[in-house]
């Protein structure tokens, strides 16, 4: 009894075919929006795109069709040298050299600092004793702090700001990474009130996949007969069978 023949796989041109009109839109915006679902089904009108890109995206000819014309969208060739250029990345590529001011003190005698404040006391009780009351009484408070700790020793010193200076600092970059042409490289950013905040992608599982793809890990022991001959095996044959 014969077999039927298998049938044959549908090309692209036939799997496109059984998409409707704003499934191929779907198809043609999410290869366009750099494989995003959402933003396909944004496109296409989606009242809830997050919900239904994901739907659409998943229906079997649908996904039957990005499967054929994925290989269009990126060849193996441009798969490797992306995975190359992610995993020659390195650190100094997202970072950058910035100047920022800081101030400068030295210590100046506590008596100097008791004279200035007593100074400001005498300024605002001239311009009007009632309604800076409040900060006359902080302010001889504190002269009263710094009377006692000058009591207790009659060389201490306070630190006093006489100017600034310029330093140096390393920072992460989105500039910098530009410029190193690495953008690309970078997962997430994000401002802080410390400053940017950023995640690369790993540019050891690029190398990782690179090294799978030229088979420099694989666990495998390569025989030889004494004559530097590679052993060879025949299924359900012996080596005395041979």
């Amino acid at each position: 009894m014969t077999q039927p023949d298998a049938p044959h796989p549908k090309t692209t041109d036939e799997l496109g075919a059984a998409l409707t009109d704003r499934e191929r839109l779907f198809v043609a915006s999410y290869f366009e929006l750099n494989l995003n679902a959402t933003a396909a089904a944004r496109v296409c009108g989606y009242k809830l795109p997050r919900q239904e890109g994901h739907r659409v995206r998943h229906r079997p000819h649908v996904d039957a069709y990005i499967r054929a014309r994925m290989g269009e969208y990126m060849p193996a060739e441009e798969v490797l040298q992306r995975l190359t250029a992610l995993a020659r990345t390195d650190g100094s590529q997202f970072l950058k050299e910035e100047e920022y001011e800081v101030p400068v003190f030295e210590p100046r005698p506590l008596q100097e600092r008791i004279d200035h404040l007593a100074a400001q006391v005498g300024r605002m009780q001239q311009i009007d004793p009632e309604l800076l009351k409040s900060r006359i009484e902080k302010t001889q408070a504190e002269i009263a702090d710094l009377e006692v700790k000058l009591a207790m020793d009659p060389e201490a010193t306070y630190q006093k700001q006489v100017g600034t200076e310029m330093r140096t600092r390393i920072v992460p970059s989105l500039e910098a990474a530009q410029e190193n042409g690495v953008l690309f490289a970078i997962e997430s950013a994000e401002y802080t009130q410390h400053g940017l905040k950023f995640k690369r992608q790993d540019p050891v599982k690029a190398l990782e996949l690179i090294g799978k793809h030229h088979k420099l890990f694989a666990d495998r022991q390569v025989l030889e007969n004494p004559d530097g001959s590679a052993v060879k095996f025949i299924a359900g044959l012996s080596e005395d069978d041979l």
